[in-house]
């Protein structure tokens, strides 16, 4: 098996698993069984999803640079190229430390009033860890096959998760996440730069 097939078939069990432990079903399940301790649900989803990627990303990590290039961005593009991926970790970092993180880790118990976060980084995209995630797969100075494979991969992954994502947002929230739809685009910010020319 060669290392494209690899990460590829890897990659697909990760997001099959991630995917169907994130369903209601998978949890109403996990429930009935964990009773009492269904409050670990988070930490362990969170735990089976750093060991189902790791393959994936190892593969990755280990053999990138073994598959042909597909492209090299031109050494003047470098500069830019740095900023924008510096970009990109700022947006996703911001993004990340609006959340509470010991909530989305699985260590505290998510609030039962709790609302979709529509403030600070989320006024300008409603899903900027995937945005920033996505920038960074493509803004690499060299892009090999297997590079490309990844960021495909993980792009179109993050698109359907968002989408997923979005129908239970709405489905949680009604109107008022209807309306934040309405204001602010999903990844690109058209909308927020539009309200500002």
């Amino acid at each position: 098996m060669n290392e494209i097939t690899a990460f590829v078939l890897y990659f697909l069990a990760f997001a099959l698993i991630h995917s169907f432990l994130a369903t209601d079903n998978a949890k109403e399940r996990a429930e009935k069984i964990l009773k009492s301790n269904f409050r670990f649900y988070r930490i362990i989803y969170n735990i089976i999803s750093f060991i189902t990627a790791a393959p994936a990303f190892y593969v990755w990590w280990i053999s990138s640079s073994s598959t042909p290039v597909v492209y090299n961005f031109p050494e003047w593009s470098h500069p830019f190229l740095t900023i924008l991926q510096l970009l990109a970790i700022g947006l996703f970092g911001y993004s990340v430390f609006q959340y509470d993180l010991l909530e989305f880790a699985g260590l505290r118990k998510k609030k039962i009033d709790s609302k979709p976060l529509t403030d600070g980084v989320y006024r300008i995209v409603r899903h900027p860890q995937y945005t920033a995630l996505i920038i960074l797969m493509f803004s690499h100075n060299r892009m090999t096959v297997l590079d490309l494979t990844a960021a495909v991969l993980v792009s179109v992954y993050c698109i359907i998760g968002a989408f997923i994502e979005e129908k239970r947002l709405v489905s949680s929230y009604g109107d008022r996440y209807r309306k934040y739809q309405q204001e602010v685009s999903m990844f690109v910010p058209v909308k927020w730069i539009l309200k500002r020319i």
